[in-house]
């Protein structure tokens, strides 16, 4: 584990902000009033923005209600529709009912504002920590055996959880600047190993949006609650929520927060790396900014730096649910789903019991850090150009000499950004034997069979599933070759065992690394020695996390 960039909890960004977390929630609630009425100026134009919201909200509430929501919500969101029909411009003073409409819009951004803030408590913070790694040493002592892993867990998590890329530049980076991860996103876990990841080297916490049906449990409330995860409510669409979440994470970004953002919205259903991302959490970092340079002289300005990061699991805990959920989406009534289980304690408890006792690894792999224009940076964090130039990126939100708000060139120029995001996630990922045995069946698969589309391939009978073993074994040399050249091209990165390791413990090592949390086997060798699945949905699933790189020319 290094050493902490800032020793003191206490003096970490997060902690300070938590400190003025009123201060915070006023000026989210304020930015949010501002924004709202400059976006809807007139009357009629907000009043119709208020009847949407409470259409919407209360269509969730039929729907989709959760436990974690307030016992009040349907009383609220009644007393809204009374006092909608009290401040009816056509029965009232224009005045007073503009008077009335204000009061319900600053009472909505408060009741979302107080919803999605967070809190980040320094010995809640210590005390899960610790916990952290005496769980990881439980597990290392049971697969290792011995007192060693539960006295030094830091010897074995060092080889199973891999942090790779510009970790220096990162430890420095972030004593100057803020920085904005924003990674892959497959799992629930997500957030918790990526947190762990970054403590262990030595950054301090970030902040984090986590969906608010994990604060259905009270024990991950409590805890996510103080540990500086705020909320994210994807089922509030309404226009009202979405500009106070925005207000809430700029007003963040400007005080300092460094700030974890999945910019594919949520887990990646299909299990492929994201290349279509949601822009607008990352507009926010681009006004934070302008912002930033409008307040401070060009040279004391506070920088942002933002690190697409890529994660690679051998599998995934909720793969089996998600890939269901995204045949249900896509397919419609040419797929029939089968509900699948909720994430329980349990099941988070033996994936990790699973990946860290008997899985090679998880990898954090990290970008080259770049400016919210997607430009390079030195050690010192200094912007440069694709010559390796200084450039001064203040000039990027001027107008004639002066700084100028411009939603249009800044939608623009986040557009920009998320291209890069989605480069370096392509670039930067690293890829398993897992991934590669999986892409390979699935390939053979549809080329043998030849259907018209994948969901009667997913309902191909089990005899019809087996594919030759001297077949896949070349089509997995030929991707591997192919995987060679990308890596040499700098358009994919290679797991130390892709590289170290024969074919046959390549495609061995893969199959027992996928199977390894599944009841039922995505890939496996039949008693004849050739390929089949017990499970064509998670095959499927896996597969996808090569998608993108034109690799389905090796396959035949």
């Amino acid at each position: 584990m290094l050493e902490s960039v800032i020793p003191r909890i206490q003096d970490w960004p997060i902690n300070r902000i938590a400190k003025k977390r009123d201060k915070i929630l006023q000026e989210t609630i304020s930015e949010t009033v501002l924004e709202f009425n400059k976006s809807y100026p007139t009357l009629f134009s907000l009043r119709e923005q208020l009847q949407k919201t409470l259409y919407l909200e209360n269509i969730r509430l039929k729907t989709e209600p959760w436990e974690v929501d307030p016992e009040d919500e349907r009383e609220f969101w009644n007393g809204i529709k009374k006092r909608l029909l009290q401040a009816d411009p056509a029965q009232i003073d224009e005045d007073a009912s503009k008077e009335l409409h204000q009061e319900m819009l600053q009472d909505i951004i408060s009741r979302y504002a107080n919803e999605i803030i967070g809190n980040f408590i320094p010995n809640m913070f210590w005390f899960a920590r610790q916990a952290l790694r005496l769980f990881f040493a439980r597990l290392f002592n049971a697969h290792f055996g011995g007192l060693k892993g539960l006295f030094n867990p830091d010897e074995k998590l060092k080889d199973k959880l891999i942090v790779a890329g510009p970790v220096e530049k990162l430890r420095n980076l972030s004593t100057k600047g803020t920085v904005i991860l924003v990674p892959t996103h497959f799992s629930n876990l997500d957030s918790v190993i990526i947190g762990f990841g970054m403590d262990y080297i030595g950054l301090p916490a970030f902040q984090y949006g986590a969906g608010l049906n994990l604060f259905n449990s009270k024990f991950f409330s409590f805890f996510m609650g103080n540990l500086g995860a705020y909320k994210l409510d994807r089922r509030k669409k309404n226009p009202v929520y979405l500009e106070t979440l925005k207000s809430f994470s700029k007003t963040n970004i400007l005080a300092g927060a460094h700030t974890i953002f999945f910019p594919g919205g949520t887990r990646s259903r299909a299990g492929n790396i994201e290349d279509d991302i949601k822009l607008g959490l990352l507009g926010t970092v681009m006004a934070a900014q302008r912002i930033h340079y409008e307040k401070n002289p060009s040279n004391l300005a506070p920088k942002i730096f933002i690190v697409p990061l890529t994660i690679s699991y051998h599998f995934v805990l909720e793969a089996s649910s998600l890939i269901e959920e995204q045949l249900k989406r896509t397919g419609k009534e040419q797929y029939l789903v089968n509900e699948g289980a909720p994430t329980t304690v349990k099941g988070i408890i033996k994936f990790f019991w699973e990946t860290f006792s008997k899985s090679t690894d998880i990898t954090l792999s990290l970008s080259e850090p770049m400016d919210v224009f997607g430009n390079a940076l030195d050690d010192d964090g200094n912007s440069l150009d694709k010559f390796g130039q200084p450039v001064h990126i203040r000039n990027y939100f001027a107008n004639k000499g002066q700084l100028k708000e411009d939603d249009q060139r800044e939608m623009i120029y986040t557009q920009m950004l998320g291209e890069k995001i989605v480069e370096g996630f392509f670039k930067n990922n690293v890829v398993y034997a897992s991934h590669v045995v999986t892409f390979v069946a699935f390939e053979l698969l549809k080329k043998k069979l030849d259907y018209p589309d994948i969901f009667t391939l997913l309902r191909t009978s089990d005899e019809d599933r087996e594919i030759n073993w001297d077949e896949y074994k070349m089509c997995v040399k030929r991707v591997i070759d192919e995987l060679y050249v990308l890596n040499n091209k700098e358009q994919i990165k290679l797991a130390p065992h892709m590289t170290t390791k024969e074919l046959d413990e390549i495609i061995a090592l893969g199959i027992n690394n996928v199977c390894i949390y599944h009841a039922n086997l995505p890939i496996m060798r039949n008693k004849e020695g050739n390929i089949t699945s017990e499970d064509l949905k998670v095959l499927y699933y896996y597969h996808n996390r090569l998608k993108g790189y034109g690799l389905e020319k090796c396959i035949g």
